[in-house]
């Protein structure tokens, strides 16, 4: 007997709607882009639960009669194309036909409400209800003219995939940013997202995208953006960057657009980030709105059937229309070449440690004499042993400076025997040790001593550093979503952090990590980064990796040019530690050349 079989048409359909709807996001996206091919000038987006429970989106778009409504739903009915060659001519966000059948596939139930926009005041509208991806009832129905579709209890018949999709507000925060994704695009379009009872975000019809973009990114960042533009024979670019001076920890905030429809392209993504090279430090990505409009027979659009991925015929050439338009943009506005210091190179955003001043960046060289107290003294010597005037000893110090000998004459020797000898490529502490070269990796080391103590701290109730100063921020409409999710354990990890009106919230306390959150920026990070977790809970593990980010946060970075007091006190502290070995997250701290390792590299047995 054979084992291949061929799948019931219940089981495949359930399969393939697996690939257009992954979560209650996904029936937004393709609601909501319905709505906007219908010619809609409001779209309301209401949600139970975060869409697992109810999603109802409603538009006042161009509706359907009694006849297309009828086979809306069956697999890949459409309006958008009529065969195959018209892939090469795209101009529309849907033309797949699966959304309203992948979505009833999927749902306890379907409902669907529509009236055609040009009939008239007397004229009936349809009501179509599906139960189990089957056409339960057609009928008459007083309706205003658009659409209505409500989605009841998704995924109620897959469990497996039910089980996984995340709470109630973590899945609201996804599809707030569907929202707001459109509203920035479609600005001539008024959008509303109404979750329980409450409207989370509400855009108004504007003729640019400026206001959207005021109420989603807040008027910190609207204020500080400036426009691009570029066009070739086939393709333009426009669109709103942030300055050099406004960036985030992750990218995100970088939106990009094809034609109107909002895709995910790490080539894009790449463009802007070029467009800031060497305007930006390192691990940080830029605010950014682009948009592209190119001919559709140059871009493909149906490489997935979420649709949210595309590929370019010219690739290359739209990349750098991205990036010069970007650089050009920067140049205008003052911001194209970074400042230089006495060697020309850019200046580092170094890390301060507890209790430390600031390091040298490469290539620094003090402009004239240091008052004492500060990184050197007027006579040009450097107490701290960073040995700021050499130029030849700055990455690996392997010399007796005086420093170097006040550390040697006052300090406690280091344990097991450890002879400290320097700092190599601003990443490892060199040490000599009984068995051989030791090599320290100062990130690894430093997380480690921060993860320790912060556990204790946590344990004790300490961990909340109150602010002199509170810090006010501006948080978008889906981190403020996430911010209701995550307020208890927020609080339980040190944060104090209350409403100020519209979306802005007041900073009271922040968690003793060891690095000054002082500012918007650098609290917002931390929120940023603790929100992309995707967790939330107080149990052990939850609390153990919001522990391990803190303590990241808050570690010298690689780069970090340490002194000799710094380096000697962090060798101190790690073999102090419970497990100094390796670091919160399992990478080692220490790695140690043999004598015999040693010669066997150099030739010598």
């Amino acid at each position: 007997m054979g084992k291949i079989k061929l799948l019931d048409p219940e089981a495949v359909s359930k399969i393939a709607a697996g690939e257009v709807i992954e979560r209650p996001a996904s029936v937004v996206k393709e609601l909501v882009e319905n709505s906007i091919d219908a010619g809609a000038t409001k779209i309301l987006v209401e949600v139970v639960d975060g869409g697992k429970r109810l999603i109802r989106v409603t538009d006042d778009g161009s509706g359907m009669d009694r006849q297309d409504a009828s086979i809306a739903f069956e697999k890949h009915a459409t309006s958008k194309i009529s065969g195959a060659s018209d892939l090469d001519r795209i101009s529309t966000l849907g033309f797949r036909g699966e959304a309203l059948s992948s979505i009833a596939s999927v749902a306890e139930s379907v409902d669907l409400v529509t009236k055609v926009r040009s009939s008239g005041v007397g004229v009936a509208g349809t009501h179509v209800r599906v139960e189990g991806g089957r056409i339960a009832e057609v009928g008459e129905v007083g309706a205003p003219a658009g659409t209505t579709v409500e989605v009841t209890d998704l995924f109620r018949q897959i469990p497996a995939r039910r089980k996984y999709l995340k709470s109630g507000r973590a899945e609201l925060a996804r599809i707030t940013e569907v929202v707001t994704s459109y509203a920035v695009i479609c600005h001539r379009i008024s959008f509303e997202l109404f979750s329980g009872d409450k409207t989370v975000f509400k855009s108004v019809r504007s003729e640019s995208w400026n206001d959207p973009i005021l109420r989603i990114l807040g008027r910190e960042v609207a204020r500080n953006l400036i426009s691009i533009e570029a066009e070739s024979k086939s393709v333009s670019v426009t669109g709103s960057v942030g300055r050099e001076t406004i960036t985030r920890s992750s990218p995100d905030w970088i939106m990009t657009y094809v034609n109107g429809r909002l895709v995910r392209s790490r080539a894009l993504t790449r463009a802007v980030a070029e467009g800031y090279r060497t305007l930006i430090p390192t691990g940080r990505h830029p605010v950014a709105v682009v948009s592209i409009r190119i001919d559709p027979a140059m871009v493909d659009a149906n490489v997935h059937p979420a649709k949210t991925q595309v590929r370019f015929l010219k690739e290359e050439e739209v990349a750098a229309m991205v990036t010069d338009a970007i650089r050009a943009a920067l140049m205008k506005a003052g911001g194209a070449e970074p400042p230089k210091t006495a060697k020309g190179a850019a200046p580092t955003d170094l890390f301060v440690p507890e209790g430390g001043t600031k390091a040298s960046a490469p290539g620094f060289e003090a402009a004239g004499p240091v008052v004492s107290g500060e990184a050197g003294t007027a006579d040009g010597s450097d107490p701290g042993g960073r040995g700021l005037a050499s130029d030849l000893q700055r990455t690996l110090p392997l010399y007796s400076g005086r420093g170097r000998l006040d550390l040697e004459i006052e300090a406690e020797p280091l344990p097991g025997g450890l002879r400290l000898l320097g700092q190599a490529l601003c990443l490892y502490i060199v040490a000599e040790g009984p068995g051989g070269l030791v090599l320290v990796d100062q990130h690894a080391a430093a997380e480690r001593v921060r993860y320790e103590s912060l556990t204790k701290k946590y344990d004790s109730g300490t961990i909340s550093q109150e602010l002199i100063v509170p810090v006010t921020l501006e948080l978008s409409p889906k981190e403020a979503v996430l911010l209701e999710e995550w307020g208890e354990v927020l609080s339980e990890m040190g944060f104090d952090v209350q409403p100020f009106g519209g979306n802005a919230y007041q900073v009271r306390a922040v968690p003793a990590i060891g690095v000054r959150l002082e500012s918007p920026e650098a609290v917002h990070d931390v929120l940023r980064d603790l929100f992309a977790l995707g967790r939330v809970g107080t149990e052990a593990t939850a609390k153990e990796e919001i522990l391990k980010l803190l303590a990241c946060r808050g570690s010298i970075k690689a780069g970090h040019d340490m002194g000799w007091k710094e380096m000697h006190d962090l060798l101190r502290r790690l073999f102090a530690t419970d497990n100094p070995r390796t670091c919160p997250h399992g990478r080692p701290t220490t790695v140690t050349l043999s004598f015999a390792e040693l010669e066997k590299i150099f030739g010598r047995r």
